[in-house]
């Protein structure tokens, strides 16, 4: 269980990647302008060292006279190693909210000498104003983390731009579907190093999630090095709005939120997206264009257990929700340790929508461009569905 929050092969979908070399993520533009540069592969510090690690045993075993074949099973044994590291660092980078706020319970309780640190911090987290100002603690320097290197070669994530965007204008990008975590949509945005901003220099994307999990000790420092913010209104209006911070920021935010993650199931298309239009009214407040963004496999990387109208698991999940604004899924998935599945994720950016800007807007105003949202990610569904998730089911609006 965990809390949602704002996710060609020859062989399989495992072996395959697992045989694929880390690289940059893909971009390619669908409007047939060349694809943006790649820079060196974010996972450099760990290939380097597997690399030299396997030199050096393919010519030990050439120097001492061992066979071809063993010096190919150490390269076996690098590979393996390699492989196991990087579903161990999935694992955590994916259960991260969990394991902070188990590691903060263990050492509160058994590291009697931090005790006094500890809930001071605790206070500091429950006081500290940064996730709702609209800056945050944003550290550019995250994407340097080994950890993306991992992550990169585990889901070979790939970007598609319909349209160049331009740094500087602002956007608010709408992500879809929210899936059970919402895995993609983090990768996408701020400094991980893979996402949007990775290939337009000089675009700042802040991503926001729920109040909550800026009350997850440790978890939330993460968060907020990532560049990301509490999605409630004010909070909103403050990354688009004020310049204090001197920075010319766009906004992704994951529309369907908690009612559309108990809808995650695999190979579906299931959005909580016609009820939602709050992020159209403060794109018109702040003049930004609108950019609809489907990610597509978000949904495969967990299964969740059925949850169908009127089985006992939706009625526990609507009672969470009622009750606390998010809920708890029930799912699973590689193994024990909820280890993702393993799929390429694909990230479709439809072409912007032009906003004129109006800090007051009329009802009309906000359906007339809430329409030609749905429209455009209709229009970037329909287009890509084929290519990258032929077998999905068509997109659905429930709500």
């Amino acid at each position: 269980m965990a809390l949602p929050g704002r996710s060609s092969y020859a062989r399989s979908a495992d072996e395959g990647l697992a045989a694929t070399t880390a690289s940059k993520p893909m971009v390619s533009a669908a409007t047939g302008s060349r694809s943006l540069p790649e820079s060196a592969s974010t996972n450099a510090p760990q290939d380097g060292l597997l690399s030299q690690l396997s030199a050096f045993t393919g010519a030990w075993a050439q120097s001492i006279g061992i066979s071809e074949e063993r010096s190919e099973f150490s390269e076996r044994v690098s590979e393996f190693l390699q492989e196991t590291l990087t579903t161990a660092m999935v694992t955590l980078w994916a259960t991260s909210p969990v394991w902070c706020a188990v590691l903060f319970v263990y050492l509160f309780i058994y590291a009697t000498y931090l005790r006094a640190l500890l809930g001071a911090y605790l206070v500091f987290c429950l006081a500290d104003s940064r996730p709702y100002d609209g800056v945050g603690r944003r550290v550019p320097a995250v994407h340097k983390l080994p950890i993306w290197g991992h992550i990169n070669r585990y889901f070979q994530p790939k970007i598609v731009f319909e349209e160049p965007l331009d740094a500087a204008k602002q956007y608010v990008f709408g992500a879809h579907p929210h899936g059970v975590i919402g895995y993609m949509s983090q990768l996408i945005a701020g400094t991980t190093g893979l996402g949007i901003e990775a290939h337009v220099p000089g675009l700042v994307v802040r991503g926001v999630t729920m109040p909550v999990s800026f009350s997850i000790p440790f978890f939330r420092d993460y968060a907020l090095a990532m560049g990301c913010l509490s999605c409630d209104r004010g909070s909103i209006r403050r990354i688009l709005l004020d310049r204090h911070h001197r920075l010319r920021q766009s906004l992704l935010v994951v529309v369907g939120g908690a009612e559309e993650s108990m809808l995650a199931h695999a190979s579906t298309a299931d959005l909580v997206l016609l009820k939602r239009k709050g992020f159209v009214r403060e794109a018109i407040r702040a003049g930004c264009a609108l950019v609809p963004v489907y990610n597509f496999n978000e949904n495969s990387i967990y299964k969740l257990v059925p949850n169908g109208p009127g089985t006992w698991t939706r009625a526990f999940e609507l009672a969470i929700k009622d009750m606390f604004g998010f809920t708890i899924l029930l799912f699973h998935g590689r193994n024990i340790f909820f280890t993702p599945y393993r799929t390429q994720m694909i990230t479709v950016v439809g072409k912007p929508i032009p906003v004129a800007k109006n800090f007051d807007p009329t009802a009309d105003e906000i359906d007339h461009y809430h329409a030609l949202y749905v429209e455009e990610l209709s229009r970037v569904y329909a287009k890509y569905k084929p290519k990258y998730a032929p077998n999905d089911a068509d997109i659905r609006f429930v709500a």
